[in-house]
């Protein structure tokens, strides 16, 4: 029997072997290799369920009074081991934070429990004529909580960005010194007021500091249209052009997803749907060759599996010979003028190398979007294992990092390759390999692939996140940068209780950090969309070409401004002895974000911003009454500007790209009041603290989806 701590509050908890075995493990495939093969995993001592701030606090003071350490829990659909249970642990079982609340009209806004499944919050909000437009494969057995602590990222992200663009306020709970809330506060928000060091730290810290309990969340109304199309390219080279010259002119599709030719073919992504007996249409390659041989001998599927896998570079040979082009699926949602004029305005780009294929393709990938968790199984049972592996780069970097991690690992497993998510600054690899299934295979694998997107000066995870599996690498990535989170860490969770092991190597017992060899930044990084700012530079006056022309780095925190603009994208300097680099590619996910301490800190800092390299602009003038409320319901329309400022008392609104025109003349009609257009300018922004304010207060100086915003406290403005 195990003795049942006494604790402040009655919190729920359970030391039953199956409620403790539910909660022992996340998804990660190496784990899943040993219990197919009946090797003991850990199982934690107790299970608690608590469902209020207090109770969570009750939690930690008798985990610390019984010497346990606690293993935060959401729905375990994590695939990097972050959520291991551990002999003689404790799990903190967060799914009694279940609370949605009713969105709040005036401000687009969610508050909403951190144990809230993904799927049933879309479907709460579907039923009121809302979205979010967070959607994760892994949506249907996800949570919140689960999200932020991975800085996870949705299929979406092109468009509405990832978990930490999402989010504009926290409440939580650390052992250091319990209740706390960050950004926008909530009705119940109490305790210690996080700055915004301390608020990227929490975030993608997988459980390590403290608990978040609820998130407020950016919601907008259901889309209007959507439209989703595919496309045949020659090969993967000429796709990512036209990736880039899509998200490089502002053009903001919801999808921008392309499959490499070995996943093209092996999927079937490109043929027209068979009218079939099979519901799911055409089957891949793969799929129905496993059928063939189980239908054949179902006592031979194992075997029979693990030779083709047992043999990568035959089959990926095999694979490469049959693979012709590659499929990209597009598509934009929203209000429906802007579908239209974006759709059209991207159509050329396309066409310049690609083939439409039609709707049929984008069509089908939507409607199965969420599948493809539940298809990994199979493969494991009959004696193979499938993993994925998301990395993240600059545009020009792209195409030899995908290249050389399917030689380094196509001598372990059978690799394919998606490109899942593209930002202005550069995009993601989302790579799949299935081998034959022992661990001494997998760990191969992924030694290889990690050693070579290291060599690369690449981002190890794009959304993933890091526990158990990505650890080293992460470790290697960062640098001494790992110190700002330990320095967190002393300050958050003193007497480490939560979820020792994950996220970071452990500290050397000397003291000292191994010195990283950092790989250089692209040698181009003009023709990337990128350039790069001293700490002293105002950054829209270093870079006349700046894409987003903030008053200063990193600029305004994540809740004051938009999903999609970003301050910085990475950062370099000598930090406490030794050569760092963060940001080594679009919206990485190494763990929490420590570009802030390291610029503040670190010597001879260089930031890395977005540029406009090329491209038409437009930019008006308008005479309205509350410029900055304007600015507020035309972003709620589904125009983003490329540049907004008021000058003189007028509303000045720039775009950019080849829907410049177009975007300006629907802005022009939204706010029902003559354009005047003016020359292209640079617009700075205002990037200090803020607040929320009234639409009409006089003093606004920016303003969101959700906001108007007028300068805080402690700002200089």
């Amino acid at each position: 029997m195990h003795p049942t701590p006494d604790l402040p509050l009655t919190v729920a908890h359970s030391h039953g072997l199956l409620d403790r075995m539910a909660v022992s493990r996340d998804l990660w495939p190496r784990d899943t290799l040993a219990v197919r093969d009946h090797d003991p995993l850990p199982v934690p001592e107790a299970v608690w369920w608590p469902e209020t701030d207090e109770e969570v606090a009750a939690v930690f003071a008798a985990a610390a009074a019984h010497g346990k350490v606690l293993v935060p829990w959401g729905a375990g659909s994590g695939v990097c081991g972050a959520a291991r249970g551990r002999d003689g642990a404790w799990t903190l079982d967060l799914k009694r934070f279940d609370e949605i609340g009713t969105v709040d009209a005036e401000t687009w806004t969610v508050e909403v429990g951190a144990g809230v499944n993904g799927q049933r919050l879309e479907d709460a909000l579907a039923a009121a004529g809302w979205a979010m437009g967070h959607s994760p494969s892994s949506l249907g057995c996800s949570t919140v909580g689960g999200w932020l602590a991975a800085r996870g990222a949705g299929q979406f992200s092109s468009a509405y960005g990832v978990a930490e663009d999402i989010v504009v306020g926290v409440d939580g709970v650390a052992p250091g010194f319990g209740r706390f809330y960050a950004g926008v506060p909530g009705a119940r928000s109490g305790g210690e007021p996080l700055g915004e060091a301390a608020w990227d730290a929490l975030i993608g810290s997988e459980g390590t500091l403290g608990v978040i309990t609820r998130a407020r969340l950016r919601v907008r109304p259901l889309p209007e249209a959507r439209v989703l199309r595919g496309w045949r390219f020659p090969d993967v080279p000429s796709a990512i052009e036209a990736m880039r010259q899509i998200m490089q002119g502002e053009l903001w599709p919801v999808v921008l997803r392309l499959y490499d030719p070995v996943d093209t073919w092996i999927g079937g992504k490109t043929k027209p749907k068979k009218a079939t007996s099979d519901p799911g249409g055409h089957r891949g390659w793969l799929a129905q060759t496993l059928a063939g041989v189980e239908a054949r001998r179902p006592d031979l599927v194992r075997h029979e599996l693990a030779l083709p896998l047992a043999l990568p570079r035959l089959l990926r040979g095999v694979a490469d010979l049959g693979a012709s082009g590659c499929l990209l699926i597009v598509g934009w949602e929203g209000p429906r003028d802007v579908v239209r004029e974006a759709s059209a305005a991207a159509r050329p780009i396309l066409a310049a190398r690609g083939t439409d294929l039609g709707p049929g393709p984008g069509e089908r990938w939507f409607a199965s979007r969420h599948a493809v968790s539940y298809k990994l199984m199979p493969i494991v049972l009959r004696g193979g294992f499938v993993d994925t592996m998301e990395v993240a780069a600059p545009w020009s970097a792209i195409p030899a990092l995908w290249q050389d991690v399917r030689d380094a690992v196509g001598a372990h497993a059978l690799v394919m390759a998606h490109f899942s998510h593209g930002y202005p600054e550069g995009g993601t690899i989302y790579f799949s390999f299935a081998g034959k299934g022992t661990v001494d295979r997998y760990d191969a694998a992924w030694k290889a692939a990690q050693a070579t997107v290291l060599r690369h000066g690449a981002s190890v995870s794009h959304h993933h996140g890091i526990g158990v599996l990505k650890r080293s690498a992460a470790t290697a990535s960062v640098g001494a940068a790992v110190g700002a989170w330990r320095d967190h860490a002393a300050r958050f969770d003193p007497q480490g209780l939560l979820n020792p092991g994950v996220l970071f190597d452990p500290e050397p017992e000397d003291g000292g950090s191994a010195e990283v060899a950092v790989p250089p930044l692209p040698r181009s990084p003009w023709d990337d969309g990128l350039a790069r700012v001293r700490p002293g530079d105002v950054p829209w006056r270093a870079v006349p070409s700046i894409r987003w022309a903030w008053d200063r780095l990193p600029g305004p925190s994540r809740a004051a401004r938009n999903a999609w603009e970003t301050g910085w994208i990475g950062v370099r300097a000598r930090y406490r002895g030794a050569e760092v680099v963060l940001g080594r590619g679009p919206r990485e996910a190494v763990g929490p974000d420590l570009r802030r301490a390291v610029w503040a800190d670190g010597e001879d800092a260089e930031a890395t911003v977005g540029v406009v390299r090329e491209g038409a602009v437009w930019m008006a003038a308008f005479a309205v009454p509350t410029p900055w409320a304007a600015v507020r319901d035309l972003l709620r329309s589904g125009l983003r500007p490329g540049a907004m400022g008021v000058v003189e008392g007028e509303l000045l609104l720039g775009f950019r790209g080849p829907a410049a025109a177009a975007f300006g003349a629907l802005a022009a009609a939204r706010l029902g009041v003559p354009a005047r257009v003016v020359p292209w300018r640079i617009l700075p922004r205002f990037a200090g603290p803020m607040v929320p304010c009234d639409a009409s207060d006089p003093d606004a100086v920016g303003a969101t989806e959700q906001h108007v915003w007028r300068a805080g406290e402690g700002s200089d403005a």
